[in-house]
């Protein structure tokens, strides 16, 4: 086990040095992108993950909240993760965001057999589920926006925050004690799903990605339209392929169907299958004009 975590690293070593750089460059106390950010907009607040928070924007989006919108720069940044994710594929998801990069982490540390583990074999059932969370989430977000139930429904977001959780921790850690005291019901349940079962528990380790990030829902929505209009994209060639599921073991999104090819709507393009597969049945890709025996997205 211990040899194939080492192997995981050398192969895509490029990757989790990326990730280890959006920890610094997001979490406080370092946050070296959002204090670069606030220098420049004259902001002499301290900044912190929830300066790019990454679920408030979209809430604006639908709760009719436009205002907020403006002059933020945590909805400058969403908006911006969005547009370069028809581009270049969800490259914030799986290069750079720290919450992510935690849970997905544990997973691959921690020795724990894969027939512990918890996945969906299917990726379109993945994806149903996925996309019914984040049409639930906007959905709560109209109805509390719009006052449609009076004030019965309120917002999920902060109180349900993976990023929240993980700037208690690390505040806590760098000897912020009161950080520890911001715990509430949301938090706990948080805590277990994001690191626990999302993370320690489900294979890949990147449950909380998968289910309850909207921004990676819709990130992966961009690159779905961005790819079938050429744009960045991890593609599959069957005639190179040995059918050894060396990908699908690799896979943090669950994003390889049966026949190998990729789930556009799941894969975040972090070059995990390009590097394991022996063969070099997948690469990274511009352009509509594919290759003979090249199989198209879903």
């Amino acid at each position: 086990m211990q040899l194939k975590f080492l192997d995981t690293l050398r192969k895509n070593k490029m990757r989790y040095i990326s990730l280890v750089a959006g920890f610094f460059l997001f979490v406080a106390p370092f946050a070296l992108f959002s204090r670069l950010v606030y220098f420049a907009i004259g902001n002499v607040a301290d900044p912190t993950l929830h300066t790019i928070c990454l679920r408030m924007p979209i809430d604006w989006m639908f709760s009719g909240r436009y205002y907020s919108l403006i002059g933020s720069v945590s909805a400058a940044f969403v908006i911006g993760v969005i547009l370069l994710s028809f581009f270049l594929g969800p490259v914030f998801c799986g290069w750079l965001c720290p919450v992510g990069a935690v849970s997905e982490g544990l997973s691959r540390v921690i020795p724990l057999p894969s027939k512990f583990r918890l996945k969906i074999k299917d990726p379109k059932v993945t994806r149903g589920l996925r996309y019914g969370f984040l049409a639930g989430f906007i959905a709560v977000s109209v109805f509390a926006g719009f006052k449609i139930f009076g004030d019965q429904i309120s917002s999920v977001c902060c109180r349900y925050c993976a990023s929240a959780t993980l700037q208690n921790l690390v505040d806590a850690a760098f000897g912020n004690a009161t950080a520890l005291e911001y715990w509430h019901t949301g938090g706990i349940m948080v805590l277990i799903g994001w690191l626990i079962i999302g993370g320690v528990l489900m294979f890949g380790g990147r449950g909380w990605c998968l289910f309850f990030c909207p921004l990676g829902a819709m990130s992966n929505l961009a690159h779905k339209a961005g790819s079938k209009l050429g744009m960045y994209r991890t593609e599959y060639d069957k005639t190179k392929c040995t059918d050894c599921n060396s990908c699908k073991e690799m896979c943090p999104m669950w994003a390889i169907n049966d026949d190998k090819s990729i789930e556009t709507t799941l894969c975040i393009n972090c070059k995990e299958c390009v590097n394991r597969c022996p063969k070099g049945a997948y690469s990274m890709r511009w352009g509509r004009k594919k290759d003979a025996g090249v199989a198209q997205q879903n």
